[in-house]
Protein backbone atom coordinates (compact mmCIF):
# COMPACT_ATOMS: atom_id res chain seq x y z
CA UNK A 1 0.00 0.00 0.00
CA UNK A 2 1.28 3.45 -0.71
CA UNK A 3 2.00 5.94 2.15
CA UNK A 4 0.33 9.36 2.25
CA UNK A 5 2.73 12.23 2.35
CA UNK A 6 2.31 15.89 3.43
CA UNK A 7 1.08 17.45 6.65
CA UNK A 8 -2.33 16.80 8.00
CA UNK A 9 -4.58 19.85 8.04
CA UNK A 10 -6.19 20.89 11.31
CA UNK A 11 -9.93 20.97 11.40
CA UNK A 12 -11.25 24.52 10.85
CA UNK A 13 -12.93 26.32 13.82
CA UNK A 14 -16.24 28.03 13.21
CA UNK A 15 -16.00 31.85 13.28
CA UNK A 16 -18.25 33.20 16.07
CA UNK A 17 -20.95 35.43 14.84
CA UNK A 18 -21.65 38.79 16.51
CA UNK A 19 -25.04 39.02 17.98
CA UNK A 20 -27.12 41.53 16.13
CA UNK A 21 -27.82 44.76 18.04
CA UNK A 22 -31.34 44.83 19.29
CA UNK A 23 -33.41 47.99 19.58
CA UNK A 24 -33.62 47.43 23.33
CA UNK A 25 -29.84 47.28 23.62
CA UNK A 26 -29.36 50.46 21.66
CA UNK A 27 -31.93 52.25 23.77
CA UNK A 28 -30.35 50.99 26.98
CA UNK A 29 -26.90 52.25 25.97
CA UNK A 30 -28.38 55.58 24.90
CA UNK A 31 -30.21 55.98 28.19
CA UNK A 32 -27.04 55.18 30.16
CA UNK A 33 -25.01 57.72 28.16
CA UNK A 34 -27.72 60.37 28.57
CA UNK A 35 -27.94 59.64 32.29
CA UNK A 36 -24.20 60.10 32.69
CA UNK A 37 -24.32 63.33 30.69
CA UNK A 38 -27.21 64.61 32.80
CA UNK A 39 -25.47 63.74 36.04
CA UNK A 40 -22.32 65.56 34.92
CA UNK A 41 -24.37 68.52 33.69
CA UNK A 42 -26.42 68.78 36.88
CA UNK A 43 -23.35 68.42 39.10
CA UNK A 44 -21.30 70.97 37.15
CA UNK A 45 -24.11 73.49 36.68
CA UNK A 46 -25.42 72.93 40.21
CA UNK A 47 -22.05 73.58 41.84
CA UNK A 48 -21.44 76.54 39.53
CA UNK A 49 -24.70 78.21 40.54
CA UNK A 50 -24.20 77.22 44.19
CA UNK A 51 -20.83 78.98 44.14
CA UNK A 52 -22.41 81.97 42.44
CA UNK A 53 -25.03 82.06 45.19
CA UNK A 54 -22.34 82.00 47.85
CA UNK A 55 -20.25 84.70 46.20
CA UNK A 56 -23.11 87.00 45.21
CA UNK A 57 -25.65 86.58 47.98
CA UNK A 58 -24.12 85.00 51.08
CA UNK A 59 -20.55 86.22 51.50
CA UNK A 60 -20.25 89.46 53.49
CA UNK A 61 -18.70 92.39 51.60
CA UNK A 62 -14.97 93.02 51.71
CA UNK A 63 -13.58 96.53 51.90
CA UNK A 64 -11.97 97.63 48.68
CA UNK A 65 -11.69 100.58 46.31
CA UNK A 66 -14.69 101.39 44.10
CA UNK A 67 -14.60 100.46 40.44
CA UNK A 68 -14.98 103.36 38.03
CA UNK A 69 -16.13 102.12 34.62
CA UNK A 70 -17.39 105.39 33.11
CA UNK A 71 -15.40 108.35 31.78
CA UNK A 72 -16.15 112.06 31.68
CA UNK A 73 -15.94 113.26 28.08
CA UNK A 74 -17.36 116.77 28.52
CA UNK A 75 -18.41 119.02 31.40
CA UNK A 76 -19.81 122.45 32.10
CA UNK A 77 -21.23 124.29 35.07
CA UNK A 78 -24.64 122.72 34.49
CA UNK A 79 -24.06 119.34 32.83
CA UNK A 80 -21.63 116.47 32.57
CA UNK A 81 -21.21 114.00 29.70
CA UNK A 82 -20.16 110.48 30.62
CA UNK A 83 -19.30 107.59 28.33
CA UNK A 84 -19.19 103.86 28.97
CA UNK A 85 -19.90 100.46 27.44
CA UNK A 86 -23.40 100.04 26.06
CA UNK A 87 -23.75 97.02 28.35
CA UNK A 88 -22.99 98.98 31.54
CA UNK A 89 -26.21 98.98 33.57
CA UNK A 90 -25.27 102.27 35.22
CA UNK A 91 -26.23 103.99 31.99
CA UNK A 92 -29.87 104.65 31.23
CA UNK A 93 -30.91 105.22 34.84
CA UNK A 94 -33.63 107.84 34.75
CA UNK A 95 -33.71 110.13 37.76
CA UNK A 96 -31.42 111.22 40.56
CA UNK A 97 -27.93 109.70 40.83
CA UNK A 98 -24.72 110.60 42.55
CA UNK A 99 -21.61 110.87 40.39
CA UNK A 100 -18.55 109.66 42.29
CA UNK A 101 -14.88 109.73 41.39
CA UNK A 102 -11.69 109.05 43.32
CA UNK A 103 -11.62 112.37 45.14
CA UNK A 104 -15.04 113.89 44.61
CA UNK A 105 -18.81 113.57 44.40
CA UNK A 106 -21.63 115.56 42.84
CA UNK A 107 -25.37 115.00 42.74
CA UNK A 108 -27.03 114.61 39.34
CA UNK A 109 -30.80 115.30 39.24
CA UNK A 110 -31.35 113.52 35.92
CA UNK A 111 -30.52 112.66 32.31
CA UNK A 112 -30.73 115.26 29.55
CA UNK A 113 -29.85 112.90 26.67
CA UNK A 114 -28.49 109.43 25.99
CA UNK A 115 -26.84 108.52 22.68
CA UNK A 116 -25.48 105.20 21.42
CA UNK A 117 -22.03 105.56 19.82
CA UNK A 118 -20.79 102.23 18.43
CA UNK A 119 -20.41 99.83 21.36
CA UNK A 120 -20.60 102.67 23.85
CA UNK A 121 -23.17 105.14 25.12
CA UNK A 122 -22.76 108.82 25.98
CA UNK A 123 -25.14 110.33 28.51
CA UNK A 124 -25.50 113.99 29.33
CA UNK A 125 -26.61 114.46 32.93
CA UNK A 126 -27.47 117.62 34.82
CA UNK A 127 -25.51 118.34 37.98
CA UNK A 128 -26.31 120.13 41.23
CA UNK A 129 -25.69 123.87 40.69
CA UNK A 130 -23.86 123.96 44.02
CA UNK A 131 -21.58 121.10 42.95
CA UNK A 132 -18.51 120.90 40.74
CA UNK A 133 -18.08 118.51 37.81
CA UNK A 134 -14.90 116.44 37.61
CA UNK A 135 -12.34 117.22 34.87
CA UNK A 136 -12.65 115.65 31.43
CA UNK A 137 -10.99 112.24 31.39
CA UNK A 138 -11.90 111.44 35.00
CA UNK A 139 -13.13 107.91 35.67
CA UNK A 140 -16.45 107.92 37.53
CA UNK A 141 -19.32 105.71 38.65
CA UNK A 142 -23.00 106.42 39.29
CA UNK A 143 -24.27 106.02 42.86
CA UNK A 144 -28.00 105.30 43.35
CA UNK A 145 -27.74 106.41 47.00
CA UNK A 146 -27.60 109.95 45.52
CA UNK A 147 -25.63 111.34 48.47
CA UNK A 148 -22.24 110.56 49.99
CA UNK A 149 -20.83 110.73 53.48
CA UNK A 150 -22.46 111.48 56.79
CA UNK A 151 -25.74 113.37 57.26
CA UNK A 152 -23.67 116.48 58.00
CA UNK A 153 -21.46 116.07 54.93
CA UNK A 154 -24.23 115.18 52.52
CA UNK A 155 -27.25 117.07 53.86
CA UNK A 156 -25.92 119.66 56.33
CA UNK A 157 -27.95 117.90 59.04
CA UNK A 158 -26.44 117.58 62.52
CA UNK A 159 -26.13 114.06 63.89
CA UNK A 160 -24.44 112.02 66.61
CA UNK A 161 -22.42 108.83 66.35
CA UNK A 162 -23.92 106.36 68.81
CA UNK A 163 -23.43 102.67 69.59
CA UNK A 164 -25.98 99.97 70.38
CA UNK A 165 -25.25 96.42 71.54
CA UNK A 166 -26.60 93.14 70.21
CA UNK A 167 -25.91 89.52 71.18
CA UNK A 168 -22.75 89.29 69.06
CA UNK A 169 -21.25 92.74 69.58
CA UNK A 170 -21.71 96.48 69.39
CA UNK A 171 -22.66 98.36 66.24
CA UNK A 172 -22.45 102.04 65.24
CA UNK A 173 -25.42 104.14 64.22
CA UNK A 174 -26.17 107.70 63.22
CA UNK A 175 -28.66 109.49 65.44
CA UNK A 176 -30.51 112.61 64.31
CA UNK A 177 -32.56 114.22 67.11
CA UNK A 178 -36.25 114.98 66.65
CA UNK A 179 -39.30 116.22 68.53
CA UNK A 180 -41.48 113.09 68.39
CA UNK A 181 -41.48 110.14 70.78
CA UNK A 182 -41.85 107.89 67.72
CA UNK A 183 -38.41 107.05 66.35
CA UNK A 184 -37.59 106.11 62.76
CA UNK A 185 -35.03 103.32 62.37
CA UNK A 186 -33.46 102.80 58.94
CA UNK A 187 -31.97 99.43 57.90
CA UNK A 188 -29.83 99.34 54.74
CA UNK A 189 -29.58 96.40 52.33
CA UNK A 190 -26.99 93.68 51.75
CA UNK A 191 -23.54 94.97 50.93
CA UNK A 192 -24.72 98.57 51.26
CA UNK A 193 -24.03 101.09 54.02
CA UNK A 194 -25.83 103.67 56.10
CA UNK A 195 -25.50 106.04 53.14
CA UNK A 196 -28.39 104.17 51.53
CA UNK A 197 -30.71 105.80 54.06
CA UNK A 198 -29.56 109.38 53.41
CA UNK A 199 -32.32 109.86 50.84
CA UNK A 200 -35.03 109.63 53.52
CA UNK A 201 -33.41 111.62 56.31
CA UNK A 202 -34.57 115.11 55.22
CA UNK A 203 -38.23 114.05 55.03
CA UNK A 204 -38.20 112.13 58.32
CA UNK A 205 -36.45 115.01 60.07
CA UNK A 206 -38.99 117.45 58.65
CA UNK A 207 -41.74 115.27 60.15
CA UNK A 208 -40.10 115.47 63.56
CA UNK A 209 -38.93 111.88 63.94
CA UNK A 210 -35.75 111.14 65.84
CA UNK A 211 -33.82 108.98 63.35
CA UNK A 212 -31.51 106.03 63.96
CA UNK A 213 -29.58 104.74 60.92
CA UNK A 214 -27.91 101.48 61.89
CA UNK A 215 -25.11 99.15 60.94
CA UNK A 216 -25.57 95.47 61.74
CA UNK A 217 -23.78 92.11 61.57
CA UNK A 218 -21.67 91.34 58.49
CA UNK A 219 -21.29 95.01 57.54
CA UNK A 220 -17.73 95.96 56.63
CA UNK A 221 -15.71 96.24 59.83
CA UNK A 222 -18.49 94.82 62.01
CA UNK A 223 -18.96 91.54 63.89
CA UNK A 224 -19.69 88.55 61.67
CA UNK A 225 -22.71 86.34 61.99
CA UNK A 226 -21.64 83.00 63.53
CA UNK A 227 -22.52 81.30 60.24
CA UNK A 228 -20.11 83.56 58.35
CA UNK A 229 -22.86 84.44 55.87
CA UNK A 230 -25.75 86.82 55.36
CA UNK A 231 -28.92 85.24 56.74
CA UNK A 232 -31.56 87.51 55.12
CA UNK A 233 -33.30 88.32 58.37
CA UNK A 234 -33.07 84.93 60.08
CA UNK A 235 -30.49 86.25 62.56
CA UNK A 236 -30.11 89.95 61.68
CA UNK A 237 -33.51 90.78 63.19
CA UNK A 238 -31.84 90.36 66.61
CA UNK A 239 -29.61 93.35 65.81
CA UNK A 240 -32.66 95.38 64.80
CA UNK A 241 -34.35 94.40 68.06
CA UNK A 242 -31.28 95.65 69.91
CA UNK A 243 -31.52 98.96 68.04
CA UNK A 244 -35.20 99.22 69.03
CA UNK A 245 -34.21 98.59 72.66
CA UNK A 246 -31.62 101.35 72.37
CA UNK A 247 -34.31 103.71 71.07
CA UNK A 248 -36.65 102.82 73.92
CA UNK A 249 -33.91 103.31 76.49
CA UNK A 250 -33.43 106.80 75.07
CA UNK A 251 -37.03 107.97 75.03
CA UNK A 252 -38.83 106.20 72.19
CA UNK A 253 -42.39 105.14 72.96
CA UNK A 254 -42.83 103.40 69.62
CA UNK A 255 -41.08 103.33 66.26
CA UNK A 256 -41.36 103.28 62.47
CA UNK A 257 -39.04 100.89 60.62
CA UNK A 258 -37.60 101.55 57.16
CA UNK A 259 -35.83 98.74 55.27
CA UNK A 260 -34.14 98.57 51.87
CA UNK A 261 -33.81 95.25 49.99
CA UNK A 262 -32.42 92.68 52.47
CA UNK A 263 -33.05 95.33 55.11
CA UNK A 264 -36.72 94.97 54.22
CA UNK A 265 -36.43 91.25 54.92
CA UNK A 266 -34.79 92.02 58.27
CA UNK A 267 -37.63 94.38 59.17
CA UNK A 268 -40.25 91.80 58.18
CA UNK A 269 -38.47 89.08 60.14
CA UNK A 270 -38.48 91.37 63.19
CA UNK A 271 -42.18 92.06 62.72
CA UNK A 272 -42.94 88.34 62.48
CA UNK A 273 -41.14 87.20 65.61
CA UNK A 274 -39.65 89.86 67.88
CA UNK A 275 -41.26 90.36 71.29
CA UNK A 276 -40.85 94.10 70.62
CA UNK A 277 -42.93 94.04 67.43
CA UNK A 278 -46.08 95.26 69.19
CA UNK A 279 -44.44 98.66 69.61
CA UNK A 280 -43.87 99.01 65.86
CA UNK A 281 -46.16 101.75 64.62
CA UNK A 282 -45.51 101.12 60.92
CA UNK A 283 -42.97 99.81 58.41
CA UNK A 284 -41.81 101.18 55.08
CA UNK A 285 -40.04 98.75 52.74
CA UNK A 286 -38.26 99.42 49.45
CA UNK A 287 -37.70 96.44 47.11
CA UNK A 288 -37.78 94.03 50.07
CA UNK A 289 -36.47 90.45 50.04
CA UNK A 290 -39.62 88.76 51.34
CA UNK A 291 -38.71 85.25 50.21
CA UNK A 292 -35.02 84.50 49.80
CA UNK A 293 -35.61 81.23 47.92
CA UNK A 294 -37.82 82.88 45.32
CA UNK A 295 -35.26 85.65 44.97
CA UNK A 296 -32.63 83.00 44.23
CA UNK A 297 -34.97 81.37 41.68
CA UNK A 298 -35.49 84.79 40.08
CA UNK A 299 -31.75 85.32 39.84
CA UNK A 300 -31.25 81.82 38.41
CA UNK A 301 -33.70 82.61 35.64
CA UNK A 302 -31.45 85.55 34.70
CA UNK A 303 -28.06 83.84 35.10
CA UNK A 304 -26.37 82.45 31.99
CA UNK A 305 -24.29 79.31 32.39
CA UNK A 306 -20.64 79.81 31.34
CA UNK A 307 -20.44 76.69 29.19
CA UNK A 308 -23.86 76.91 27.50
CA UNK A 309 -25.76 79.88 26.09
CA UNK A 310 -28.75 79.23 28.37
CA UNK A 311 -29.96 80.49 31.71
CA UNK A 312 -29.97 78.17 34.70
CA UNK A 313 -32.81 75.65 34.16
CA UNK A 314 -35.33 75.26 36.97
CA UNK A 315 -34.29 71.68 37.90
CA UNK A 316 -30.64 72.76 38.04
CA UNK A 317 -31.57 75.69 40.28
CA UNK A 318 -33.44 73.29 42.57
CA UNK A 319 -30.40 71.02 42.70
CA UNK A 320 -28.12 74.00 43.37
CA UNK A 321 -30.36 75.15 46.22
CA UNK A 322 -30.25 71.66 47.71
CA UNK A 323 -26.44 71.69 47.48
CA UNK A 324 -26.33 75.19 48.95
CA UNK A 325 -28.59 74.28 51.85
CA UNK A 326 -26.14 71.50 52.73
CA UNK A 327 -22.93 73.47 52.06
CA UNK A 328 -23.97 76.77 53.64
CA UNK A 329 -26.64 75.65 56.14
CA UNK A 330 -29.41 77.69 54.49
CA UNK A 331 -32.86 77.40 56.05
CA UNK A 332 -35.07 78.40 53.14
CA UNK A 333 -38.29 78.22 55.16
CA UNK A 334 -36.97 80.60 57.82
CA UNK A 335 -36.56 83.37 55.23
CA UNK A 336 -39.97 82.87 53.61
CA UNK A 337 -41.76 85.82 55.18
CA UNK A 338 -44.72 85.45 52.86
CA UNK A 339 -45.64 82.32 54.81
CA UNK A 340 -45.47 84.32 58.04
CA UNK A 341 -47.86 87.10 57.11
CA UNK A 342 -50.40 86.01 59.75
CA UNK A 343 -47.90 87.21 62.38
CA UNK A 344 -47.75 90.73 60.97
CA UNK A 345 -49.79 93.54 62.47
CA UNK A 346 -48.16 96.89 61.65
CA UNK A 347 -49.32 99.00 58.69
CA UNK A 348 -46.82 98.54 55.86
CA UNK A 349 -45.97 100.73 52.87
CA UNK A 350 -44.02 98.90 50.16
CA UNK A 351 -42.29 100.48 47.15
CA UNK A 352 -41.25 98.11 44.39
CA UNK A 353 -40.37 98.65 40.74
CA UNK A 354 -41.44 96.34 37.94
CA UNK A 355 -37.98 96.71 36.38
CA UNK A 356 -36.23 95.32 39.44
CA UNK A 357 -33.77 92.66 38.24
CA UNK A 358 -32.46 91.82 41.72
CA UNK A 359 -35.57 91.02 43.77
CA UNK A 360 -38.83 89.88 42.16
CA UNK A 361 -41.64 92.41 42.19
CA UNK A 362 -44.06 89.47 42.43
CA UNK A 363 -43.18 88.83 46.07
CA UNK A 364 -44.21 92.35 47.10
CA UNK A 365 -47.40 92.00 45.06
CA UNK A 366 -48.11 88.74 46.87
CA UNK A 367 -47.54 90.36 50.25
CA UNK A 368 -50.11 93.03 49.34
CA UNK A 369 -52.53 90.34 48.14
CA UNK A 370 -52.13 88.27 51.31
CA UNK A 371 -52.51 91.20 53.72
CA UNK A 372 -54.52 93.94 52.02
CA UNK A 373 -55.69 95.04 55.47
CA UNK A 374 -52.23 96.34 56.40
CA UNK A 375 -50.19 96.59 53.18
CA UNK A 376 -50.14 99.51 50.75
CA UNK A 377 -48.13 98.70 47.62
CA UNK A 378 -46.74 101.51 45.47
CA UNK A 379 -45.75 100.11 42.08
CA UNK A 380 -43.20 102.03 40.03
CA UNK A 381 -41.12 101.35 36.91
CA UNK A 382 -37.87 101.58 38.87
CA UNK A 383 -34.99 99.16 39.06
CA UNK A 384 -33.81 97.88 42.44
CA UNK A 385 -34.36 100.39 45.32
CA UNK A 386 -34.59 103.29 42.86
CA UNK A 387 -38.24 104.30 43.20
CA UNK A 388 -37.20 107.45 45.07
CA UNK A 389 -34.56 108.26 42.45
CA UNK A 390 -37.09 108.13 39.61
CA UNK A 391 -39.52 110.52 41.28
CA UNK A 392 -38.48 111.89 44.68
CA UNK A 393 -41.56 114.10 45.02
CA UNK A 394 -44.04 111.27 44.39
CA UNK A 395 -42.12 108.93 46.69
CA UNK A 396 -41.97 111.41 49.54
CA UNK A 397 -45.61 112.36 49.11
CA UNK A 398 -46.58 108.69 49.45
CA UNK A 399 -44.46 108.36 52.61
CA UNK A 400 -45.81 111.58 54.08
CA UNK A 401 -49.43 110.59 53.47
CA UNK A 402 -48.86 107.07 54.81
CA UNK A 403 -47.32 108.33 58.03
CA UNK A 404 -49.96 111.02 58.45
CA UNK A 405 -52.64 108.32 58.25
CA UNK A 406 -51.19 106.55 61.30
CA UNK A 407 -52.33 109.28 63.69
Amino acid sequence: MGRRTGRATAPTQPIPRKKPKTLLGVLTRTVVVLAVVLVVFFATAGFYFSNSLRDGALDPPIAGPPTYTLEVVDASAATISIQGPESDDQLGRVGVEGIEWADGFVESPGIESSTKVGDTRIEVRTIDPDGTAPPIGTRVRLDPFAYEGTPLDALAIEYENVVYSSDIGSFPAWFIPGTSDTWAIIVHGKGASREEGLRMIPLLKDLGYPILVINYRNDIGEARDPSGYHQYGKTEWVDLAAAVTYAEENGAVDHVLFGYSMGGGIVTSFLAQSPLRNRTKAAILDSPVLNFERTVDFQASRTTLPFLPITVPGPVAQFAKWISAFRFDIDWAATDYLSQTANLHAPMLIFHGTNDTSVPYATSAEMAQRRPDIVTLVTTRATHTRSWNMDPDAYETAVREFLAGLD
